[in-house]
């Protein structure tokens, strides 16, 4: 009895060293319609492949099918599942999953991975979404061609759509062409179709298969190994047409110019997940007739190409987009590219109020010359003709003919008149002051085009994030519509998410809106055609524009306030040497000592003049006598002086109003000199905020992106709540305007400084910019800081 129960023990420790017996690996058959993997069919292995790894592999066997002998395929499908070492089988492509369907019994498992339309093809669904069929799975597309149409109807009234699709194989065209027909009453019955085929490998950007009374084109990939290169020059090929388009497989091909679509983007992955996940419960010992049929449901993904709209010259209405995405929305008013700098000089040539200051020189101008030639001789020349009645006419030399013609001269020259003198050099100081008015509103218009320049580049940005914002709503909305239909909140907070949808819809109109503006306002102060479009280059720190403060030995001065305030002094020398406006009013207070100057002499110099005069006749007529030669030109010299003895005290009157106002002059230019000096220090100090606020504001963002991140998971596993997001994307939005304005921001305020100074950097010579720094470089040795 020993011996029995030892030899029991030592045969159980041999069978435990023995090794445990290794299953064999499952094996998937995949059946698709040319020997090429297409990108689904990679997708569904790659799916199977991720879920396998922790049960022991898969091994897949790969079959081919001929297309144009369907008979044949059945064949193949019904050995493969009658093979018992093939534990699934999967038909890839409409036409092998049409072959599947036709079949009606499965000696093996099976999955029809697309089905276009189970009505069409007569496949059952069960309540509970399943086949209903032993052995048998198929999956519902994920795309809705009805819906499709509906939503392109709504943008474009097609009278005669194209369906467009690379070459398929005899046996399903006239599938498809039923389909599509039926689909295209349903929606526009009125309307005509066609189906075009595409040949992919002989495509040069040509496509004249697509008859010409066609209006619109539906493009339709069918999932071809090679399609999503080469569907591109199918699509610039139908944009040549100006054709509408509209893209079965959504956003990609939208991206690669189509003009829409509302697929999901997630499609042929959430098809190709549910393809794994029933195959996965299939060699798990599950019937495929019990599993589902429809992948997770996903709100649309409703996207439109600014750009393809503008290539083919059609806009839908407002309305009719009002729930799509715009992708490229910056690009709808795109034209000639345009630079800061250039926008800058081309307004210095053209800008209307630029334009009004350099007349008023020219005007002044005149009005110098004017003065001047008031202190030249003055000369007369006059004829005329008498004719008297003849009981006038006598012997006499009063009336000595009928008709007489007579020419006369004078001649008047100011020997001394200061009022003459002093308006002679009165206009010519004003034709200065007026040259400095000119400079002043040179310096204004290159702040106005980079402001208006920089008010469209933030429209743009504001434009591009408000549309980006809209985005996360959506997706937002669709995960609260998702986590309502699991039954995790109730239908207020998906009502929520709708109404912020349509809050963000209206902030993106309101942007596009001050999108328009500025660019009419840029156009205006450049004295374009108000709806001129171009495209503009974006700018920042160091790129855009030639800033002062963009050379190291310059900036260097922000490094601390010390420093600052020694350049912010030198500043104030610079502006008192180069401000336009304070050169102006110095050259008021000119004019105005030089009038008071010519009131105090007024009180005791006289003015004299010179006058002379010579009378012709020139001819007579009817005349009883001839006036003698030596009287038929007589001729008078006067020299004239003249003093105000007495005008009722206005002379010391005028005299005293000259002088208050040479007083106010003063005050004027010490008020401007203080208001200028403030503007500069102010200006210095706001530029060095706004080089600092760039980083900061960058940090800002990154920060709340990552918040909104983290909170927008949280919310979709239902750690957060609705509010915590709302919350979170909008600090992001406020984060994102914030970061785009700063680089802006930074730009126009050290051109504010500039300004301040009476001189652009970017304007000046290299010769004239080396000058500054040596004089900056001189200050900073000479001048103690105090």
């Amino acid at each position: 009895m020993k011996f029995i129960v030892n030899l029991f023990v030592v045969m159980a420790g041999l069978l435990f060293f023995l090794p445990a017996a290794v299953p064999a690996m499952p094996k998937v058959a995949i059946v698709a319609e040319s020997t090429e993997t297409t990108v689904y069919q990679k997708m569904v292995m790659d799916e199977i492949i991720t879920l396998m790894a922790g049960r022991g592999g898969v091994a897949f066997v790969e079959k081919a099918v001929d297309p144009n002998d369907p008979d044949k395929g059945v064949a193949l499908l019904s050995m493969l599942m009658a093979d018992k070492s093939i534990d699934c089988v999967i038909g890839m492509g409409v036409l092998v999953s049409d072959m599947l369907i036709r079949m009606r019994q499965y000696p093996g498992p099976a999955v029809a991975a697309v089905v276009v339309d189970r009505k069409l093809q007569g496949l059952p669904m069960t309540f509970e979404g399943t086949s209903g069929i032993i052995n048998f799975n198929y999956i519902q597309s994920g795309f809705d061609v009805k819906k499709d149409l509906e939503t392109f109807q709504t943008l474009y009234a097609f009278r005669h759509l194209a369906v467009v699709l690379p070459v398929i194989k005899p046996a399903m065209f006239h599938t498809l062409y039923s389909y599509f027909g039926r689909v295209v009453q349903q929606v526009s019955p009125n309307a005509a179709f066609s189906l075009v085929e595409i040949d992919l490998e002989s495509v040069t950007g040509g496509i004249p298969e697509i008859p010409e009374d066609v209006d619109a084109v539906y493009l339709l990939p069918l999932f071809s190994g090679k399609e999503p290169l080469q569907i591109i020059p199918v699509i610039q090929a139908v944009n040549q047409r100006k054709l509408p388009s509209f893209a079965m497989m959504g956003e990609t091909h939208v991206r690669m110019g189509a003009m829409a679509s509302i697929a999901p983007g997630r499609n042929l992955d959430i098809m190709a997940r549910r393809v794994a996940i029933n195959v996965l419960d299939i060699l798990e010992g599950r019937d495929a007739g019990t599993l589902p049929v429809s992948a997770a449901a996903y709100t649309d993904n409703f996207v439109i190409n600014i750009e393809t709209l503008q290539a083919i010259d059609y806009y839908p209405g407002w309305n009719a987009m009002t729930d799509a995405r715009l992708l490229n929305l910056d690009k709808l008013h795109q034209g000639m590219s345009l630079q800061l700098k250039e926008v800058i000089l081309e307004a210095l040539e053209r800008n209307l109020d630029l334009l009004t200051a350099r007349t008023d020189v020219r005007i002044q101008e005149a009005e110098a010359g004017k003065a001047k030639g008031a202190l030249l001789p003055q000369v007369t020349l006059s004829a005329g003709m008498t004719h008297i009645d003849e009981n006038r006419v006598n012997n006499t030399l009063n009336y000595p003919a009928r008709t007489t013609l007579t020419g006369s001269a004078g001649l008047s020259q100011a020997v001394f008149s200061d009022d003459l003198l002093a308006n002679h050099a009165i206009q010519t100081i004003l034709t200065e002051s007026v040259q400095f008015q000119e400079k002043a509103v040179l310096l204004d218009t290159v702040v106005t085009a980079a402001y208006a320049y920089i008010d469209l580049l933030f429209a743009m940005s504001n434009q591009a994030i408000q549309n980006s914002n809209l985005e996360s709503t959506r997706k937002n909305l669709e995960i609260a519509r998702n986590k309502s239909a699991l039954g995790a909140v109730d239908a207020s907070e998906v009502s929520r998410w709708e109404s912020e949808k349509a809050a963000n819809q209206i902030r993106l109109n309101d942007a596009y809106r001050d999108l328009q503006l500025a660019r009419m306002r840029l156009n205006q102060v450049l004295d374009r055609p108000i709806t001129r479009r171009f495209s503009l280059s974006d700018i920042g720190p160091v790129k855009g524009i030639e800033l002062m403060i963009t050379d190291p030995d310059v900036y260097r001065l922000l490094e601390n306030i010390k420093q600052a305030r020694r350049f912010s002094d030198f500043l104030i020398d610079e502006a008192d040497r180069n401000m336009p406006e304070l050169k102006q009013i110095r050259e008021h207070i000119r004019s105005q000592n030089r009038q008071v100057l010519n009131r105090k002499r007024a009180l005791i110099l006289p003015d004299i003049v010179l006058q002379g005069s010579l009378d012709k006749i020139l001819d007579e007529h009817d005349a009883r006598q001839t006036t003698p030669s030596d009287l038929d030109h007589p001729w008078s010299v006067s020299l004239m002086a003249s003093w105000p003895v007495f005008t009722g005290g206005a002379l010391k009157k005028d005299l005293a109003q000259s002088r208050y106002q040479l007083q106010r002059l003063l005050l004027e230019e010490r008020n401007l000199k203080n208001q200028i000096h403030l503007n500069v220090r102010s200006s210095l100090e706001t530029a060095a905020v706004s080089a600092r606020g760039i980083s900061l504001a960058d940090k800002r963002l990154a920060a709340a992106r990552k918040s909104y991140d983290i909170v927008q998971a949280g919310y979709a596993q239902g750690r957060n709540s609705v509010t915590d997001l709302i919350d979170a994307q909008n600090a992001r939005v406020s984060s994102e305007r914030d970061a785009a304005s700063a680089k802006y921001q930074f730009v126009i305020d050290f051109l504010e400084m500039e300004r301040a100074t009476g001189r652009f950097y970017f304007l000046e010579s290299p010769q004239e910019k080396q000058a500054f720094l040596h004089r900056l470089k001189a200050h900073l040795e000479t001048t103690p800081y105090h």
